[in-house]
C-alpha cells in the first residue's frame, strides 16, 4: 500500500500519514503518564475512561474521541498544546499572507482641516447681507 491510500478503520478511513500522527501522539501519552509515575487505572480515572480506551488511546486508535484526547492532555499538563495547535500565530502559511498583506508604507495620519470663514466684504444684490464665503484652508 502506498503512501497515498487511504484505508478503512473501524471508524471510516484514515491516510496512512495521519495513521503515523495518531500513534506518535498515543505513544507521546503513554510515554508522558509513565514518566510521570501514573499508573495506567489510575490515569483511566482520571480521565473518565476505561483502562481499554486508554488502552486504545495510547495505540493511537483515530476512533478515539477528541474530548478524550483533550481530557489526557490536561491531566498530562500539557492542554496548552492543543489549544495551539492550529494558533495563526504559528502557523506559517497564515502568517505568510498577513506578511504579504501588510502595506508597504504608512503614512502619518493627517489632521483634520479647519475651514475659516472670512467675510468677504461682498454684498447680496438681493438683500444687502455680508456674503461669507471660504476663502482658505488652514492645515498642513
Amino acid at each position: 500500500m502506498g503512501d497515498r491510500e487511504v484505508r478503512k478503520s473501524k471508524g471510516g478511513v484514515i491516510h496512512p500519514q495521519i495513521e503515523r500522527v495518531m500513534r506518535k501522539i498515543g505513544e507521546d501519552i503513554s510515554i508522558g503518564r509513565r514518566v510521570r509515575h501514573i499508573a495506567a487505572d489510575d490515569f483511566a480515572r482520571r480521565i473518565g475512561i476505561s483502562r481499554a480506551t486508554l488502552h486504545r488511546l495510547e495505540s493511537g486508535d483515530p476512533g478515539i474521541a477528541f474530548n478524550t484526547l483533550a481530557m489526557a492532555l490536561h491531566a498530562l499538563g500539557r492542554l496548552d498544546a492543543l489549544a495551539n495547535i492550529a494558533d495563526a500565530a504559528t502557523d506559517h502559511v497564515t502568517m505568510m499572507q498577513m506578511k504579504d498583506a501588510a502595506p508597504k508604507r504608512i503614512a502619518k495620519p493627517r489632521p483634520l482641516r479647519q475651514l475659516v470663514l472670512e467675510d468677504s466684504g461682498e454684498t447680496n444684490k438681493t438683500d444687502d447681507a455680508p456674503k461669507k464665503s471660504l476663502r482658505k484652508y488652514v492645515g498642513f
